[in-house]
């Protein structure tokens, strides 16, 4: 599975699929850097925007986000529970496959 941390990918119309457990070091291994630091509203401070090609190419967006944190400290220290947004289901699918949860 290729995978893309981009700010091209769009993401509008997305929505809030699930959650997963894991650790800012664990992301970082996984997709890279953040995407996005702190949104212009401050409710997110650290946020992956990330596109998953599958072997059959089919394209699969999903996000990973703190949400109301305030404070990048909290989701960046030990576990936390990140929100995933994307389209459809199979978004979490793809964030846990990637993390091997």
């Amino acid at each position: 599975m290729n995978i893309i941390n981009s700010t091209s990918v769009k993401t509008t119309g997305s929505s809030l699929i699930g959650y997963v457990t894991t650790t800012y070091d664990k992301l970082v291994k996984a997709f890279g850097e953040p995407t996005y630091s702190e949104s212009g509203d401050g409710k997110v401070t650290t946020e992956w925007v990330l596109e998953f090609e599958t072997d059959s190419g089919e394209l699969i967006v999903a996000t990973i986000y703190d949400w109301k944190t305030y404070d990048p400290s909290i989701c960046r220290d030990g576990e936390f529970k990140w929100h995933v947004g994307g389209f459809r289901r199979d978004a979490l699918d793809a964030v846990e496959a990637a993390l091997k949860l």
